[in-house]
């Protein structure tokens, strides 16, 4: 049974409904501070197109909120001076923090999406978008998915397919690993640690050598602990039309999440190895393998820009 929602004594059903009828709580804003800026925030979520009544409730909330603190910081009301990429990022630093990971995000992404469909001036970036002409770009997993992920591997109902889950995560959002060196990495083999610092452990492939993001240097530790020899995504017939396909078969995941692929997962590492400070882009092509101009193209739009106080431009400016 999906939830109902009810606003204002009423029950809503749609996103015009929700338009009409939202009101935050007395203890987030007082009615008068409402009545003053409702004009604005039901405008902006408007101009987004929600297409479901949750949706579009999540976003007046937080966009109530942000236009509410526009006014604290005496921006004038008018829609390109307050919904603009330094302004929404601003909002979430400083204004969020009390909030969890994932409510954060949450508040972030409806922001962005609604301030991007408000305004024509304002410098945002385009839409995200999982495929740009003829290139096939898998999209990033999100944090949400990627935790529940984890989950699913803690969660599993033998040590084998623990195994198969944990290789899976550790060397695609650890890699980035394609399918064939998923299968064929072993301990022994493959994995090493940098002789001039412990703490950099690569993967040492037939045409290049790629380091392990630091965050999941103990998940691959453990493993290579755990199975010395061999594959470290265990026994498979490497003749087998989909050899990962069938061992995947064997993993519980729950109906709720995306389809775990190996192509997403390295698309996930990109985006993390993208983010990191003082990484080149003919530096994160050797480490990547073949990756073409359009495929950097597809993904810069996962790769949020350092808005806030214009950090970028000073980035650009060598400053």
């Amino acid at each position: 049974m999906p939830r109902t929602l009810v606003l204002g004594g009423a029950v809503v059903n749609t996103p015009d409904e929700v338009l009409e009828h939202y009101a935050p709580s007395a203890a987030t804003m007082s009615a008068t501070r409402w009545r003053t800026i409702r004009p604005l925030v039901v405008e902006a979520v408007g101009k987004a197109n929600y297409t479901s009544a949750w949706g579009a409730h999540f976003a007046m909330r937080a966009t109530s909120v942000f236009v509410s603190w526009a006014v604290e910081q005496h921006l004038p009301l008018e829609t390109e001076c307050v919904f603009t990429p330094s302004n929404v990022e601003r909002f979430c630093a400083t204004c969020t923090k009390g909030l969890s990971r994932r409510t954060r995000a949450n508040y972030r992404s409806a922001l962005r999406s609604v301030a991007r469909a408000a305004t024509k001036k304002a410098p945002w970036p385009p839409e995200p978008k999982p495929y740009s002409d003829h290139v096939h770009l898998a999209s990033p997993y999100t944090e949400a998915e990627v935790a529940s992920f984890w989950r699913c591997a803690e969660s599993q109902a033998t040590e084998y397919r623990t195994r198969i889950l944990t290789v899976m995560l550790t060397l695609g959002l650890g890699a980035g690993l394609k399918v064939s060196e998923l299968l064929a990495v072993s301990a022994d083999e493959h994995v090493r640690v940098h002789n001039d610092d412990e703490r950099l452990w690569v993967i040492a492939l037939e045409d290049r050598t790629v380091p392990v993001l630091a965050p999941l240097v103990p998940r691959l530790q453990q493993l290579c602990r755990e199975y010395p020899t061999g594959p470290l995504i265990g026994k498979h017939q490497s003749t087998a039309k989909d050899p990962l396909g069938t061992l995947r078969r064997h993993v519980e995941i729950p109906s709720y999440l995306p389809t775990l692929t190996m192509s997403r997962l390295r698309t996930t590492w990109m985006t993390s190895v993208l983010m990191q400070p003082d990484v080149r882009i003919s530096e994160f092509m050797l480490m990547a393998g073949t990756v073409s101009s359009k495929t950097l193209e597809c993904i810069a739009p996962f790769i949020p820009y350092r808005a806030a106080d214009d950090e970028y431009l000073f980035k650009g400016a060598g400053l």
